[in-house]
């Protein structure tokens, strides 16, 4: 559970990211495609060029990007209902500032008003009992 929760502030980073980037889609430079038809209504047959932009790699692009927001999201999602389960309230409030916010223990402590020696204490005993 450790080393899923130091992935947690880059996996919100990350989400960000692929939805810019998924909304971003919406300006897709699409390829450029050409074809030729032949019109029969004035009897005989007329080529008509037909040109425009194709979107075969913009559906492609879009659902694989939806689906790596969609598994950031249900692992963000994990990790902080498991956050949320932890009962004691300074021990989650220290756990969401070291894992969320990416504060350092030292910028903790002082955030907390604890010495840092204290949050190091109680961050040794949460992962000792935990694991």
């Amino acid at each position: 559970m450790k080393k899923r929760l130091k992935k947690l502030k880059a996996l919100i980073k990350e989400a960000e990211h692929l939805q810019s980037e998924y909304n971003d889609l919406i300006c897709f430079p699409k390829e450029p495609v050409q074809d030729a038809v032949k019109d029969y209504r004035t009897g005989y047959p007329h080529t008509i060029p037909i040109v425009g932009y194709g979107d075969s790699d913009y559906i492609d692009i879009r659902q694989r990007l939806y689906e790596k927001h969609r598994q950031i999201q249900k692992e963000i999602a994990y990790l902080e209902k498991w956050l949320d389960s932890v009962s004691d309230p300074e021990m989650r409030d220290i756990l969401r500032l070291l894992y969320i916010n990416g504060l350092t223990q030292e910028e903790i402590a002082e955030e907390l008003g604890y010495s840092v020696r204290t949050v190091k204490r109680k961050l040794h005993m949460f992962w000792k009992d935990v694991l």
